[in-house]
C-alpha cells in the first residue's frame, strides 16, 4: 500500500450516528516518551493521516497528558484541516479525591484539560474512560450532555463499561431527552471475544451501538513476535514487569499457554498461505466484523505502521472459506444465550457472516431464521 494511498481507507459510520470514521484509527498511547519516540510517533501521525486515517484517539492517562500535546503538535505542524479529523479524548483515572472517576466536576474539568493540551476548542468523541460506580449514573450521563450542548464535544461513548451499565445510560439519557453514548471502546482481537461477541450483542441489536475496537493484536502477541513463547529482552515485556503481568500472563499464561501457542502458530502458518503477515491477518479478522466501527492500532515506526496498514487489502478478498479457515484455528467462539422461541443456541455473532463485499460497504447476512442485509 502506497504511504499516500488513501483509496482503500474504509469508513463506516460510529455506531448509530452520522459521524464517518475511518476503518482504522491511530492512537497516542506510548510506552515511553523521549525526543526519539516523539519523533516516530509524528512521522507515523502523517502516514496515517495521508493514508486516509481520520481518527484520532487519546487520552488524558497517556503519558499523563503528553500524548494530548504529541496529537496536538502533530495537527498543527502538519496544518490539518480540523473538519477533516475526528478526535477522541478519554478520561478517568488520576491521583486525588476529586481527580478520578466520573463526577460532573471531574468530566467537565478533564475535558477542558485536554483540550487545552491539544490546543483545540473541541473534540468530535468524548469517552468515560471505564465505568464508576460511586458516581450516580445519572449525574454522569448528565454531565456528557452538558459537554455536547455547549460545544466542548460532539458525541459521548464508554470505554469496556458492562452492557446493563451502558443500557442503563441509554434509558436516563433518553427519559431526560439528553445525548446518548453511542460508542464503546472495548478490547477485541483473536484471543478477546466475549465482549463483543456476547455481551454487547443486544446492544448493537436495539440500539446499532458502535465500537471502537482496542488491542486488536492482543498487546503485540498476535503480531508473531511471541509464537515461540519467549519473551525478547527489547520488548514491551521484556522491559517492564507491569505489561508483562497484565498482558503476558493473561493472554500467555501457564493455564493457557499450550493452547495460545499453538494458535499464534497456526495463523502464522495461515499467514505464509495467503502472502500476508500474521499481523495483517489478525487485523483483518477485526475489520470484517461489522459491529466495529474502527479499530485502534499503533506504531513506533514507518514500517511498522505501512505493514497493518496492508490489513486493508486482504479484507477486500475476506469470504466465508476464510473465515472458516480462522474461526478453526482460534476454536474459542462465545457461545450465544439459548433462544426457547426457536429452540437452540442462537447463532454466533460471526456465524451469521456469509459474504463481504469489496468496500464492506453492505454485507449479508444468513441465520436459521430470516436473511437480511445492513
Amino acid at each position: 500500500m502506497e504511504s499516500s494511498d488513501k483509496s482503500k481507507m474504509v469508513y463506516r459510520y460510529l455506531g448509530n450516528s452520522g459521524l464517518k470514521v475511518s476503518l482504522l484509527s491511530f492512537g497516542t498511547m506510548l510506552n515511553e516518551h523521549t525526543e526519539e519516540t516523539e519523533k516516530a510517533w509524528l512521522e507515523c501521525a502523517k502516514l496515517a493521516f495521508d493514508s486516509g486515517i481520520n481518527y484520532f484517539d487519546s487520552a488524558e492517562v497517556y503519558g499523563f497528558g503528553k500524548g494530548d500535546e504529541l496529537l496536538g503538535r502533530a495537527i498543527k505542524e502538519n496544518e490539518w484541516r480540523r473538519e477533516d479529523l475526528v478526535i477522541a479524548v478519554k478520561f478517568f483515572m488520576g491521583s486525588g479525591p476529586n481527580r478520578n472517576g466520573l463526577s460532573r466536576k471531574k468530566i467537565i474539568e478533564a475535558t477542558r484539560a485536554s483540550l487545552k493540551r491539544m490546543g483545540l476548542d473541541y473534540c468530535d468523541i468524548v469517552y468515560a474512560h471505564r465505568d464508576d460506580h460511586e458516581t450516580p449514573l445519572e449525574e454522569t450521563c448528565r454531565a456528557f450532555n452538558w459537554l455536547i450542548k455547549k460545544g466542548y464535544a460532539f458525541y459521548w461513548g464508554t470505554s469496556a463499561w458492562p452492557a446493563d451499565m451502558i443500557t442503563e445510560a441509554i434509558k436516563i439519557c433518553d427519559q431526560h431527552g439528553w445525548y446518548r453514548p453511542v460508542v464503546d471502546q472495548a478490547e477485541y482481537n483473536c484471543l478477546s471475544r466475549q465482549h463483543l461477541e456476547k455481551s454487547n450483542v443486544r446492544l448493537f441489536e436495539n440500539y446499532r451501538y458502535g465500537i471502537s475496537a482496542w488491542s486488536p493484536l492482543g498487546g503485540g502477541f498476535l503480531t508473531g513476535k511471541y509464537n515461540d513463547g519467549t519473551i525478547p529482552e527489547d520488548s514491551r515485556y521484556g522491559k517492564s514487569e507491569m505489561h508483562k503481568k497484565f498482558n503476558w500472563d493473561r493472554y500467555i499464561g501457564e493455564l493457557t499457554k499450550e493452547k495460545a501457542l499453538k494458535i499464534l502458530q497456526d495463523l502464522k502458518e495461515l499467514a505464509d498461505e495467503l502472502g500476508v503477515t500474521q499481523a495483517q491477518l489478525a487485523l483483518a479478522w477485526v475489520l470484517v466484523n461489522q459491529d466495529v466501527s474502527t479499530c485502534i492500532i499503533g506504531a513506533s515506526k514507518v514500517s511498522q505502521l505501512e505493514s497493518n496498514l496492508g490489513a486493508l487489502d486482504l479484507i477486500a478478498k475476506w469470504d466465508k472459506d476464510l473465515e472458516a479457515k480462522v474461526e478453526a484455528i482460534l476454536d474459542n467462539t462465545p457461545q450465544r444465550d439459548f433462544n426457547f422461541k426457536h429452540w437452540g443456541v442462537l447463532p454466533a455473532r460471526r456465524e451469521k457472516v456469509v459474504k463481504y463485499n469489496t468496500k464492506l460497504g453492505q454485507i449479508e447476512y444468513k441465520d436459521d431464521y430470516d436473511t437480511y442485509f445492513c
